[in-house]
């Protein structure tokens, strides 16, 4: 088959630049200059039929003149293919000879996608800065024989709180380089309504705070920094799409814990997104305050986890599909001791005497880590989505005492085990449940119509109703396990079982702004005798993020 034209050109131009720069050429046939870039020849002084006096001798190759040569070859080949399917598709009609190099263009053009946004024509260069706020209001009411908190007779107190407040940047760097730096200034604590006889030092805490690299060879995606670890469907959703007011008690329980690690994540999506797979190694620790960084991983204990997602069914842009999942993770005990405990679905402060736990195993100590694996189903169908997760959690090796490196008081093993599911009811108009298919997680809700109310010049009124949706969701946690039962002795709250039925309301003002209301009604099963029995919260919630 015969070379393409622009091909042709191109070794044409070779063989002949080759063929005059050895001087063998014939000046009256050949002009004994350079070729231009435009393939052109140019008249020299003497005239056309002049023969050369003596032979020419060898000239040096002149590398950059043929690099030129070809790059403008290779350009004008692929103009001419442009323009060609442009005359098929208007959508390319752009020019031809356009051509991006990543780092020609530094000009950023800025907008609001979600947050504002700025970044390059060729999305090399990418920055958003944005921010998170959470404004809760909370009222309880419960039996007065429950044990909960510290001490017997603790209660839940009404009140309120900002439940997260952030500030972020994040980006794209060099076409391939992202990063995200997120500061949760939520715990710093309000100097100017404090007891001035005992004043708290106020913390900023880090969420997400990391570089990535994106198309790897081999991985896909590799991060390094801080970050959550990859398991479980509702852990990995981020708190701007999850749809209730706190996440179920599987993950304050088993997951929260160890919620945000140092390390390093891989992670990749494959086969048109419908399958991902991620795992991460990182350091684990309780994490300390001091002067010279972020850290407290000083220990060399590590954790790893891995979690792998499917799509079996996706349909209509994900307005119907079906989501499965099965996620690991194994992790070292700090200075070799471990406690599991639960807190409310709803807060109302911050600390323990404000956010008392519910359940709790006492402390205890083994030379083992501890293994979760968790399971994960979820579905979307229009506007109605459900979906659930299943964990269980394996500690060995279990004492109750430890003296320097002599444990004592053998307990044998512990497993522990939660559940939930919840389904919502989208009662707007073409508004459904988003997932994003990257990384296997819900994604942000975004209203078929935004709410707003104004006044036309008539004095007459029009609104837009925003997205509204129904919710309902059951949690289950058991915390009953070894022999004897694992469980403090005296005080508050004990080893059990809860129970969780929360009702609630979403209004989805615009993709940034919405307002929450939930009910939680909680029973607790005590292995205490005559500690059982219920408490009621109510709940609402102001949420903006940008």
């Amino acid at each position: 088959m015969a070379p393409s034209l622009p091909v042709f050109r191109i070794l044409s131009g070779l063989a002949l630049a080759a063929f005059l720069l050895d001087g063998r050429a014939v000046h009256a046939q050949v002009p004994a200059f350079p070729i231009s870039p435009a393939g052109q020849s140019r008249q020299t002084e003497e005239t056309a039929n002049t023969l050369p006096q003596s032979p020419r001798q060898p000239a040096v190759l002149d590398d950059d003149a043929i690099r030129k040569f070809i790059r403008e070859e290779l350009r004008r080949e692929n103009g001419e293919r442009l323009a060609t399917e442009a005359k098929s598709d208007p959508a390319l009609s752009k020019k031809a000879s356009d051509w991006l190099e990543v780092g020609k263009d530094f000009q950023l053009q800025a907008r609001w996608d979600n947050g504002f946004v700025a970044e390059t024509k060729d999305q090399a260069f990418r920055l958003h800065i944005g921010g998170r706020l959470e404004f809760d209001n909370t009222w309880f009411t419960q039996n007065d024989n429950i044990l909960i908190g510290s001490s017997a007779g603790q209660r839940l107190d009404d009140g309120t709180l900002l439940r997260r407040a952030r500030m972020r940047a994040d980006g794209v760097l060099w076409e391939f380089i992202d990063f995200v730096t997120e500061v949760n200034f939520a715990t710093i604590q309000d100097v100017s309504n404090v007891d001035n006889s005992q004043v708290q030092i106020g913390s900023v805490g880090l969420t997400d705070f990391y570089a990535g690299f994106h198309d790897v060879p081999l991985v896909g995606n590799a991060r390094f920094g801080h970050f959550k670890a990859p398991v479980g469907l509702e852990r990995y959703t981020s708190s701007n799409d999850w749809y209730y007011m706190e996440r179920s008690s599987l993950y304050d329980a088993l997951l929260g814990p160890n919620n945000y690690q140092n390390g390093m994540l891989l992670f990749n999506s494959y086969w048109d997104d419908r399958v991902t797979l991620a795992g991460c190694l990182a350091w684990l620790s309780n994490a300390t305050v001091q002067s010279f960084g972020f850290g407290g991983f000083e220990t060399g204990q590590y954790g790893v986890s891995c979690r792998a997602t499917a799509l079996p069914i996706y349909e209509n842009d994900g307005r119907c599909l079906v989501h499965v999942g099965v996620g690991y993770q194994h992790q070292a005990i700090f200075n070799n001791s471990f406690s599991v405990a639960n807190r409310p679905l709803l807060r109302a402060g911050a600390g323990g005497s404000q956010t008392p736990n519910l359940l709790f195993t006492g402390t205890f100590f083994t030379p083992n880590g501890a293994d979760i694996v968790d399971l994960e189903w979820a579905m979307v169908h229009g506007p109605f989505s459900m979906s659930a997760e299943y964990a269980v959690a394996r500690g060995t090796n279990i004492f109750d005492s430890l003296n320097g490196n002599v444990f004592s008081g053998p307990r044998g093993s512990v497993t522990y085990q939660a559940a939930y599911v919840e389904a919502g009811w989208f009662i707007t108009p073409g508004d459904y449940r988003r997932y994003d298919k990257k990384i296997g997680v819900w994604d942000r809700t975004i209203p078929q119509e935004n709410a707003f109310l104004a006044r036309g010049n008539d004095g007459s009124h029009f609104w837009g109703h925003g997205a509204v949706q129904l919710l309902a969701r059951y949690t289950y946690l058991d915390l009953v396990s070894g022999d004897p039962v694992l469980t403090p002795t005296s005080g508050g709250a004990r080893a059990g079982q809860q129970q969780d039925v929360t009702l609630g309301v979403n209004w989805y003002l615009n993709p940034q702004v919405f307002v929450m209301l939930n009910y939680v009604w909680t029973h607790l099963n005590s292995v205490v005798p005559g500690a059982n029995g219920n408490l009621q919260g109510i709940g609402m919630r102001l949420h903006i993020d940008f």
